[in-house]
């Protein structure tokens, strides 16, 4: 019987992910997340739709073990380097975010009648967001990197650790409202088992796992390592379900205690393929435990709480954006994406189910509620850059608008023909870099007070402000700028900002860097210049060292590369009659090539007329125009003398060698 049982759970294991292998693939062609689609997969296979896993029991191991997993690849990543990146929206943002919105569901929980330890208990669990639908979503639109990106992400992290020291409080929250927990434990006994667990955790991380881990690693055996860091997980999060505490609890610490280890990235390197494994089953359990039949009973209920959701938690999480001094975009942005309840919302729900803090309808109510917010998350963060430019064009506060810090770090400047640099990471430090050693004037503009406040004290003219809002680039003037170059991560502010730009600037020189070729096209029929994507940049230059290191001549790997460029933009922007850059020109014209060099003292320019060089004539070049100083000379005549320092710009043959001129 054992057997056969065992064969049948197999085959009910592989139905349920088969199904939601079905589901996934539809939720890809409908542009939703895979998260979903194993959600969905959960709930059709579930013991409520078809029954492919009927029992109880079965689906509760398949939760409780996927949810171990998941605590326990958390804890193996968690860095705290990585935290002090991003330390202002992991401190100050995430505790405001949290705070605020269990206050606020807390308040609300007890109006409707529960009692303040499961008011309070609550709205913790509500407070937490989806880590895993939400960055997913971020990723896939280049954000992560964006403003609103690292305040989401410092937000996220904030609320993963937060859910360790909320399930060890619940027991207590139990306690406090008469509740018992499991086994009748008092609350003298809880904290004594916590300490021996907590010991145990040091005991292993001080001497048995580093001296395990050394034995283990002098095998040089793939698989005996990955054996140990499962038994390391296994042992501990067992040695927390003994002692009262969650098994997902001890997984999480085994976690942490392997990733401060000096193994921890191998340990890591061996245990990541399992990620998605691991997300998958839980998601899938958790999506079986969702009952709709008690969805089908208070459908009006579900809704309105869901809606309330989504209403309260973006108002809370977008005003700790504005206490952190960024703008109204940014809070809508960021906001909008932390609107839905969270993974970690089952565990700490569980763990309340545990403790006797959440009855049966309770937690089929949180469950009903997070997978439809996680449901709607992504149309969320769809129409979000609509909502936030909707916004920022109310009769508002300038402050609100632009943030808090842009009057304390902003000032006035009286620059015309400038660059304007927008973004000041590595592609824009460069840029200014580079222009303010060529003798060009530039100017700022950043997102990041820090990094603003930082360039200051360098004295670089940077200049704090949301350069999507039109009031930023009136206030460097814009309008007066020679070029523009943007250069952030965010490909819906990238948009808006070129559009804007465009529209202040008829005249500027744009150029955009982007980070995927797809979106190429889009800037450039809403007015950029060039647009420069990273993808095709990285390739080309791999393309020639790999062909350099070949001893390949010189010149067939410029050959190459032309080609490479040629077919990208071709790909990125077809031909049209209406939309002629100088590259294509030169497609057309390749013998040609425009040249711009500067005149240094010994050069065989230098002190002589362009009549008395003969260059058209002898090299068949022609000077279209010389620049001397801040004064420019189109079309010079013959008797123009050049002299040192001056810019030459010319046009000629392919193979025009200034520096051979006699």
């Amino acid at each position: 019987m054992d057997a056969l049982h065992g064969v049948e759970l197999v085959v009910d294991v592989t139905a349920v992910f088969a199904l939601s292998i079905v589901a996934v693939l539809i939720c890809h062609r409908l542009k939703i997340p895979a998260v979903v689609g194993f959600l969905i997969g959960g709930v059709l296979a579930g013991p409520h739709v078809l029954g492919l896993i009927s029992s109880a029991a079965q689906v509760e191991v398949m939760a409780e073990l996927g949810i171990a997993l998941l605590l326990f690849v958390i804890g193996l990543e968690l860095s705290l380097r990585d935290l002090a990146e991003i330390r202002k929206p992991f401190l100050i943002g995430g505790t405001i975010q949290m705070a605020g919105t269990a206050a606020v569901i807390s308040i609300g929980s007890l109006i409707m009648g529960r009692t303040w330890e499961q008011a309070v208990f609550l709205g913790f669990v509500v407070a937490l967001s989806s880590t895993a639908v939400v960055l997913k979503l971020l990723q896939d639109r280049a954000d992560i990197e964006s403003p609103h990106g690292r305040m989401v992400l410092g937000t996220l992290i904030y609320q993963d650790i937060a859910v360790v020291p909320l399930m060890i409080a619940a027991p207590l929250f139990a306690a406090a409202g008469g509740a018992p927990a499991e086994g009748g434990s008092s609350l003298l006994e809880f904290i004594a088992r916590l300490v021996m667990v907590g010991a145990l955790v040091y005991v292993s991380y001080r001497w048995l796992v580093p001296v395990l881990m050394h034995q283990v690693a002098r095998t040089r055996s793939r698989e005996t390592f990955l054996l140990a860091v499962l038994v390391i997980c296994m042992v501990i999060a067992l040695a927390s379900g003994a002692a009262g505490l969650s098994i997902a609890l001890g997984a999480f610490l085994a976690g942490l205690v392997i990733s401060d280890s000096p193994f921890s990235h191998q340990a890591v390197g061996v245990i990541m393929p399992f990620r998605d494994v691991f997300m998958s089953l839980f998601f899938v359990s958790i999506g079986m435990l969702v009952d709709l039949r008690f969805i089908a009973e208070h459908p009006l209920l579900i809704a309105e709480l869901t809606l309330g959701i989504l209403l309260i938690k973006p108002l809370v999480a977008g005003f700790a954006t504005l206490v952190l001094g960024y703008p109204l975009r940014t809070a809508i942005l960021a906001g909008l994406a932390l609107g839905q309840i969270g993974e970690f919302s089952f565990i700490l729900a569980e763990a309340g189910v545990t403790v006797g803090l959440v009855d049966h309808d309770l937690f089929q109510i949180v469950v009903a509620c997070a997978v439809f917010s996680m449901v709607l998350t992504p149309a969320l963060l769809a129409v979000a850059p609509r909502v936030a430019h909707r916004m920022s064009g109310l009769p508002l506060p300038d402050w609100l608008i632009r943030g808090r810090n842009a009057t304390e770090l902003t000032a006035e400047h009286d620059h015309h023909g400038h660059v304007l640099v927008i973004g000041f990471g590595i592609t824009g430090r460069n840029v200014v870099h580079s222009v303010d050693h060529a003798g060009v004037l530039s100017t700022v503009i950043e997102l990041n007070p820090d990094v603003v406040r930082t360039a200051r004290e360098e004295g670089v003219d940077i200049h704090y402000g949301d350069a999507s809002n039109p009031a930023v680039l009136e206030h460097v003037h814009a309008a007066e700028a020679r070029a523009i170059v943007i250069a952030i991560d965010d490909p819906i502010a990238t948009r808006r900002i070129v559009e804007l730009a465009r529209r202040m600037s008829p005249d500027a020189f744009i150029v955009v860097r982007t980070r995927y070729l797809r979106g190429t096209e889009d800037l450039h029929s809403l007015g950029a210049d060039e647009v420069i994507a990273d993808e095709v940049e990285v390739s080309v230059e791999v393309l020639s060292r790999v062909l350099a290191r070949m001893l390949v001549p010189r010149e067939d790997i410029e050959r190459c590369i032309r080609e490479i460029r040629a077919e990208t933009r071709d790909m990125a922007r077809p031909l049209s009659d209406h939309a002629l850059s100088a590259g294509d020109l030169r497609v057309e014209v390749p013998e040609l090539r425009t040249q711009t060099f500067r005149v240094t003292e010994g050069s065989p320019f230098a002190h002589r007329t362009i009549a008395e060089l003969e260059l058209r004539p002898r090299y068949g070049v022609t000077v279209l125009a010389v620049r001397r100083g801040d004064r420019s000379m189109p079309n010079p005549p013959g008797h123009t003398e050049i002299r040192v320092d001056d810019v030459l710009f010319v046009i000629g043959p392919e193979g025009f060698d200034p520096h051979k001129v006699t």
